[in-house]
């Protein structure tokens, strides 16, 4: 299911760019599973480039409830960059690290705003960012207001389908190659009780829509998940 980027010459750009700055200005971060990069509040004089592996944004609430915004698996651009002229902001959400390894780079938020400012390319790909992101969170709430429990995760298994996905030529199916926990899937879903996750995939398995496949999620009717997520 993974695509080339419609933006991967901008992304390559980016990339090129910031591996030609000053070791001062560019810090190389090599995480493990569950270790955060940054936590929201936190005063923050960087932004972060994923280079390699999977993390999830997320927020948590007063009254201790997390909620996952979005998984990443490709090189970008992370965190929210707020107003260009401000040395320190306040990091938006937390950022932990969802696969086995992770790979990002640290970069001084000032020195990236200066390359920015001086670089069509780059100052181009920060708007289609910004843009995506709007569109990605209008498109999140859309679905969030419009949906059930089991609707939620519906269209959160096709979204990580699109994601994570790997299609098998012979029989059609899709397998999500990332580890999922039914506590990941509430995250996402915004559903407190982790055992009404196990409940519905139950019956999406009964249905024959998913199944299990070494440990892994595996998409069975993928035109199903697809029709619910568009009629939302």
């Amino acid at each position: 299911m993974n695509h080339l980027d419609k933006n991967q010459k901008y992304i390559d750009h980016l990339f090129d760019v910031v591996e030609k700055l000053d070791l001062a200005d560019r810090v190389t971060m090599k995480l493990s599973r569950n270790q955060f990069v940054s936590k929201a509040h936190n005063p923050e004089s960087n932004l972060y480039l994923l280079v390699e592996g999977v993390i999830i944004t997320s927020l948590v609430g007063t009254d201790g409830f997390r909620i996952n915004l979005s998984y990443m698996n490709k090189p970008g651009i992370v965190t929210l960059l707020r107003d260009e002229e401000e040395r320190v902001v306040e990091q938006p959400y937390d950022i932990e690290v969802d696969s086995d390894k992770a790979k990002l780079y640290k970069v001084n938020r000032v020195k990236f705003w200066e390359l920015v400012n001086h670089d069509e390319m780059l100052n181009r790909y920060v708007k289609i960012y910004y843009r995506e992101k709007i569109n990605e969170n209008v498109q999140k709430f859309i679905r969030h207001v419009g949906s059930n429990r089991i609707g939620q995760v519906k269209i959160f298994l096709y979204e990580c389908a699109q994601i994570f996905g790997v299609k098998d030529p012979k029989t059609g199916y899709i397998l999500i190659n990332h580890k999922i926990t039914h506590q990941t899937i509430a995250d996402f879903c915004g559903i407190k009780n982790r055992s009404s996750i196990t409940r519905i995939m139950g019956e999406l398995i009964k249905i024959d829509v998913i199944g299990k496949h070494s440990g892994l999620i595996l998409v069975k009717d993928m035109e199903y998940l697809e029709e619910y997520t568009q009629s939302i």
